[in-house]
């Protein structure tokens, strides 16, 4: 029995997920089709007690082909969703407080007006138990499939076939197996068969990144830039630090003609990737240069030679530089061309057409194909301190003035709850040698966090799960616990622990926040995370980066690493990458910056795996209520609990 466990006796600075009306905000038809379309979905949304005036909802409409077609939220309960062809629909309901409906809808001809009633069924929380969304395939088959995707990555067709048809005597619906065959398939030179299976493995596991990438680069193929966008928008949100599906999804918007989305894209690829994601850099320059402005898009240009110097790209990025830098005319405002050199792979075709294959020809890049549809090795996000995010240049920051208001930031919010409800939900992948994920699990809790100020110097943090301490129902039996108190590290009676330094100006999720590293003091205890092992502790020294909001100094995005190995515990490596969002509470209309979700890799006494946390429906338990959190197996017992080996 192993226990991770983030916190002694300190805040869990919780936070968000309130439902996200982001993703898929924009049509997914294409704007000809929606044209000639002229059927009409009116949906109307009720609660049990028949009412709909404060139903909050997200309402998503699926095409036969399981692509997100629309989204919107009920006004006084009522939405409608104009423009559809005649086809067969899939209508999701979202509500905080409610279970996810999930509603089947047929147009049969075009023109066709429907209308569905929709009664909300309250989430009672009396399933919270864990489910396993993939079964555990049996070892000697998982090695077929190892074996099978260093066929598919060499060209050994006949082979992987063979593998391929033997594992799937056994395990013929199994995600990764059926997501293989694709990649077959279109080695095969047969597109149809591919995305049947890609389509299969989604039915099986809505959320697996790799099939959603194959289908997105399949529509980019077709010219199918909405189809592409869907895909690639819920394989960021499986996966919100994978910077090569970022960097596709800018790609995809770009493309599509929506450059603010494609900036915000480009950036987080840039942030989140760091030097592996220095192409990106002229994707940014490019969507930069069609907004006209040349300067951030210099800037772009300088960071990618400096991170690829001698990059074959590297002289027609010199090139540019050189042209943008030249005055322009004041009759002229058209942007410079942008050399054929420059245009990253994935923003044309993929190798599978010529015109792709000669693009990676004349800008010195191998056949794509197995870039575009087969999972990569590298299975954990980039490392703190592999390199700096981007950053504006020339501009100072109030590096003392942002400790000292995010500091009160925290502090207050310390002060302002002593209890935080939420529903978490959690993925958790153990991943094999290959890269692939060889058991997936998912767990949902009833998760309350209990936080007490004792003095100046401490802060009291409990968790509970399901009304329980205990990590039985963590898969592997491995809890991570207390992720979100990573924002203790600018508390007042903490900060002092860690260097701090202000890297700049960047660029966040559409807006500005301060860039910030600390680090850990070496003459400092490290207070804030350790490891339970066999009853012994290990605390772990931390280092990371924050990205706090300019105006009121709110910390939207912390990522951590740790400082050094733990060879004791054979603790090789652990990557945490937190997003916080706002939530206003009815009660006083309260705001607080509440964790959205929580990505965590780590390599511990043999496993690596990756691990994501989301929180919804959250409620607020202020200071001066008086309910106490009771224990149903008797007294409390030590903040960190004593787990055996």
């Amino acid at each position: 029995m192993r226990v991770i466990c983030y916190h002694r006796r300190f805040l869990l600075r919780l936070n968000l997920i309130l439902l996200i009306l982001l993703l898929f905000n924009q049509s997914i038809n294409a704007q000809s089709a929606a044209q000639l379309a002229s059927g009409v979905l009116n949906i109307i949304v009720r609660t049990p007690q028949g009412s709909h005036a404060d139903v909050q909802a997200i309402v998503t409409l699926y095409n036969s082909s399981n692509n997100p077609l629309r989204v919107g939220s009920p006004s006084s309960g009522q939405l409608t969703f104009t423009g559809l062809d005649a086809d067969r629909y899939t209508l999701e309901v979202v509500a905080t407080g409610f279970q996810k409906l999930i509603q089947p809808v047929d147009i049969q001809i075009s023109g066709q007006h429907q209308q569905i009633s929709i009664e909300l069924v309250p989430d009672t929380g009396k399933n919270p138990q864990s489910t396993s969304s993939v079964p555990i395939l049996a070892p000697n088959a998982r090695k077929n499939l190892d074996r099978v995707l260093e066929d598919l990555r060499t060209g050994r067709l006949d082979d992987a076939k063979s593998r391929l048809e033997k594992v799937s005597r056994t395990a013929p619906s199994y995600p990764d197996v059926t997501y293989l065959w694709g990649v077959y398939y279109l080695q095969a030179k047969n597109a149809q068969k591919a995305k049947e299976n890609w389509g299969k493995t989604l039915q099986v596991d809505p959320r697996h990144v790799f099939a959603l990438a194959a289908l997105a680069q399949m529509a980019t193929d077709a010219g199918d830039l909405p189809g592409a966008i869907g895909y690639l928008e819920r394989a960021t949100e499986a996966q919100p630090t994978s910077w090569l599906y970022q960097d596709r999804l800018a790609v995809a918007y770009m493309n599509h003609g929506d450059l603010e989305k494609a900036e915000t894209r480009a950036v987080r690829a840039t942030q989140v990737g760091k030097g592996h994601a220095a192409d990106t850099q002229l994707i940014l320059a490019q969507v930069l240069l069609k907004r006209n402005d040349r300067p951030r898009a210099i800037q772009a240009l300088d960071a990618f030679l400096t991170a690829e110097p001698n990059s074959p790209k590297a002289p027609s990025a010199r090139q540019l530089i050189e042209s943008l830098q030249i005055p322009l005319p004041e009759t002229q405002h058209a942007a410079p061309e942008v050399p054929a050199s420059l245009i990253a792979p994935a923003i044309v075709p993929s190798s599978s057409s010529p015109t792709r294959a000669k693009a990676d020809a004349a800008a010195g890049n191998p056949p794509s194909a197995a870039v575009d549809y087969l999972p990569t090795q590298r299975w954990i996000a980039s490392d703190v301190d592999e390199a700096i995010p981007p950053v504006e240049p020339g501009i100072a920051c109030p590096l003392e003035k942002m400790k000292q208001e995010t500091g009160e930031r925290v502090h207050d919010f310390i002060n302002a709850v002593n209890r935080i409800s939420a529903t978490e939900f959690l993925e958790n992948e153990t991943i094999d040698p290959s890269g692939l994920p060889k058991r997936r699990e998912t767990r949902r809790y009833n998760y309350i966090v209990a936080v007490t100020r004792i003095n100046q110097g401490m802060v009291d943090f409990q968790e509970y799960r399901n009304g329980s301490r205990g990590i039985d129902d963590f898969p592997e039996h491995i809890a991570s616990l207390g992720l979100p108190t990573m924002v203790m590290v600018f508390d007042p009676a903490f900060r002092d622990s860690y260097e701090f330094s202000c890297e700049g100006l960047s660029h966040w999720r559409g807006g500005l926040a301060w860039q910030v590293h600390f680090r850990q003091r070496p003459d400092k205890p490290a207070r804030l995370r350790g490891y339970r092992v066999a009853g012994n502790f290990y605390t772990v020294a931390l280092r990371g980066r924050a990205w706090v909001t300019t105006d009121s100094f709110q910390v939207v995005t912390m990522e951590t690493d740790i400082v050094a190995p733990i060879p004791a515990i054979r603790l090789k490596t652990e990557h945490s990458f937190i997003e916080y969002a706002p939530v206003q509470f009815r009660k006083d209309q309260q705001v607080l910056w509440l964790p959205e979700s929580a990505e965590l890799f780590f390599d511990f006494r043999g496993h690596r795996m990756h691990r994501r946390h989301y929180f919804r429906n959250y409620q607020l338990f202020s200071v001066d209520e008086t309910q106490q959190i009771s224990d149903p197996k008797g007294k409390l017992e030590s903040n960190t609990p004593q787990v055996p080996q």
